[in-house]
């Protein structure tokens, strides 16, 4: 036990600490919760980029007049005690704009500042503004490790911002297929709290207002492949889910809930799918989650008119050997539980993605729920919509959107002009209430998530070229910048060839399951070699950008750009290989150098992916075992399999 003298000693001297502060964050002593949460960021990013400066919050203003004092002022910009006096209104005319919602105001003058927005996470947002431009702090800095210059004291520089409207006013990130994310560290198949807390962070300071929950509630995969089950004896952790929906609220985040029928902690079996015989089993379900686990917390709940165990397409044999079509049965379940979201969780929203064979059964009116349930038009993967509706039918639609494909999910396939394209094509039709975008295991996709977020805010002000350039500044510095952008360039136009390191590895095991079972076929050996030829050029631009890569940021550059094109060049080389062998076999050809080649592929792949990035804070992401069923890497007993040592 402390003797109570020490305590009155520790207590008088933060007390003289703070009567010193050079920085005073001025609040609303009625604050919310993510209010005083948004002070205690700023707090944290000053003393993050400031560390010798002495910060305090406090809800009375000091005295201006101080030698080498300063004050900020944040709070809602209607709020009475904070910003009602004449002489502060004066002195900070912004403080006089009508402001939409999420928008903020930032205006400093002398040395202080105010940070007014028109709601909660308007003033998060202009907190983060703020530390952005006046404190260097990266919103990405968990994944980058850029990290802000070191300052002696806090200087606010001259600032007059005021933050255009959102044109799409739901943006949201989808947590999926995230194994490489789950099993870097901690359990296997969970990505634990303090990784979601800084994912969290990443996404609010990026202005993403909601995320879904998806990987987190336990896919049926985990449960019913043996892929899973021989990793790990998987359960989902309802008190992390719990978790981590409180803390996205905290963030000013709603929190979305995919409603599939599949979570591991309660799930229907895959012979209670149909819906005529096993409709009250579903709502009962739903009942469940809405009402006996952490899910009834949420704020918006996803249902997709799919299986509801699987992202497949929902089928039930005795349903279509009667003739009766889905669409109708879809559209009454999803009726129903609107009803129930409405009884448990009255403010809700209940959403629906129109993915895959969703679209035409939307278009075609098979399946038409209630207007009060939003409809979200989605692409094809890759950003890419290939058409839009012709009429919206009367719904509030947004889109579901994808920065990251589970077909790349390794290797990142860089798009802003793609992501900027949609972007700008779904505000030109009215389609901004809503925009869901799948980032699979988050850090590989980086670039795509922050040019996604700069999108969403105002498509027609985003620049993919001045993104591309203030990226690669920001990150590898200005002397790389071109050659780095040209490498992202080449990276994208390979995957053109063959969509996604998965799809290169899944070819490879086709080859070796071909030749296995005596079904070999000729192979097209071009689309290969067009891949690797641009593959192979974005590695050399790689290798001249890293040149100029300050030392300091030798590590980011090569997670986020040098590693992946390294080892998406060596997976595409382990197909030519396997390709040429498998074509010379069948024209009778002499295969030992060739097979002796492909063999040394295979493990210089598996020692690259052993090894991973430079990066040792990631060591274990690139591991073979933990990648997601859909496939891991080809290995040295695959091919020895087939042709023996």
């Amino acid at each position: 036990m402390i003797p109570r003298k020490i305590l009155t000693g520790l207590f008088l001297s933060f007390m003289a600490g703070v009567s010193q502060a050079e920085t005073f964050i001025v609040t609303d002593p009625s604050s919310s919760d993510t209010a005083r949460h948004a002070a205690a960021e700023l707090a944290a990013d000053i003393r993050h980029a400031c560390p010798s400066e002495s910060v305090a919050i406090r809800s009375d203003a000091p005295s201006e007049e101080a030698p080498g004092v300063s004050s900020i002022r944040i709070g809602h910009i209607d709020n009475g005690p904070l910003f009602a006096d004449a002489a502060i209104r004066v002195r900070y005319p912004l403080l006089e704009e009508k402001l939409e919602p999420e928008t903020f105001v930032i205006q400093s003058s002398d040395g202080s500042a105010v940070i007014a927005g028109a709601d909660d996470r308007g003033l998060l947002y202009a907190v983060y503004e703020f530390s952005a431009r006046v404190l260097g702090i990266d919103p990405l800095e968990f994944w980058t490790g850029k990290k802000p210059s070191i300052c002696e004291t806090l200087k606010i520089p001259p600032l007059t911002y005021r933050a255009p409207a959102p044109v799409f006013s739901l943006r949201g990130y989808f947590d999926n297929d995230n194994d490489h994310l789950a099993n870097w560290r901690g359990r296997k198949l969970i990505v634990e709290f303090d990784t979601w807390k800084q994912m969290i962070d990443s996404l609010a300071r990026l202005r993403y207002n909601y995320i879904d929950i998806h990987d987190l509630l336990g896919r049926p995969e985990y449960y019913l492949r043996d892929y899973y089950t021989q990793m790990t004896d998987y359960h989902t952790d309802l008190e992390l889910v719990e978790q981590v929906i409180d803390y996205a609220h905290l963030k000013g985040m709603l929190v979305q809930i995919p409603m599939s029928l599949g979570w591991e902690f309660r799930h229907i079996g895959l012979d209670q799918v149909c819906l005529t015989e096993h409709f009250d089993l579903w709502m009962e379900t739903y009942a469940y989650y809405l009402s006996e686990t952490p899910l009834g917390k949420a704020d918006l709940f996803l249902v997709r008119p799919r299986h509801p165990i699987y992202d497949w397409e929902y089928k039930c044999p005795s349903e279509e050997e009667q003739g009766i079509p889905h669409g109708p049965l879809l559209q009454r379940m999803i009726t129903e539980l609107d009803a129930l979201i409405q009884r448990y969780r009255p403010a809700a929203q209940l959403v629906t993605d129109l993915w895959q064979e969703g679209r035409p059964l939307w278009t075609s009116g098979e399946f038409s729920p209630d207007k009060d349930i939003q409809v979200l038009w989605a692409d094809a993967g890759y950003a890419e919509f290939g058409g839009w509706p012709s009429d919206p039918k009367g719904y509030a639609m947004g889109i579901y959107i994808h920065a990251g494909v589970w077909h790349n999910q390794v290797v990142q396939d860089p798009y802003p002009a793609r992501l900027a394209r949609a972007f700008r094509d779904a505000a030109a039709r009215g389609m901004t209430n809503n925009a869901l975008v799948n980032g699979q295991s988050f850090k590989p996709f980086i670039l795509n998530l922050e040019a996604a977020a700069l999108a969403m805010w105002n498509p027609d002000l985003f620049d993919p070229e001045q993104f591309y350039r203030d990226w690669t500044r920001r990150y590898f510095g200005p002397a790389a910048s071109e050659a780095a952008v040209q490498s992202f360039k080449r990276l994208h136009a390979a995957h053109q060839h063959i969509p996604g390191y998965r799809d290169v590895t899944k070819a490879s095991q086709k080859i070796l399951r071909a030749l296995s079972e005596g079904k070999a076929a000729q192979i097209d050996i071009g689309p290969i070699r067009a891949a690797l030829s641009l593959a192979k050029d974005s590695l050399s631009l790689a290798l001249e950008a890293k040149r100029n890569v300050p030392p300091d940021s030798l590590d980011v550059f090569d997670d986020q750009l040098g590693y992946p094109v390294k080892i998406y060049v060596q997976n595409l080389e382990l197909l030519e290989s396997l390709a040429d062998l498998n074509n010379a076999l069948l024209q009778g050809k002499k295969t030992t150098d060739l097979a002796a080649t492909a063999r040394q592929r295979v493990r210089t792949l598996l020692n690259s992916l052993t090894s991973g990035s430079r990066w040792k804070k990631w060591d274990g992401w690139y591991l073979p075992e933990n990648f997601r069923v859909h496939t891991p890497p080809v290995t040295l007993d695959d091919f020895d399999h087939v042709f023996g040592r």
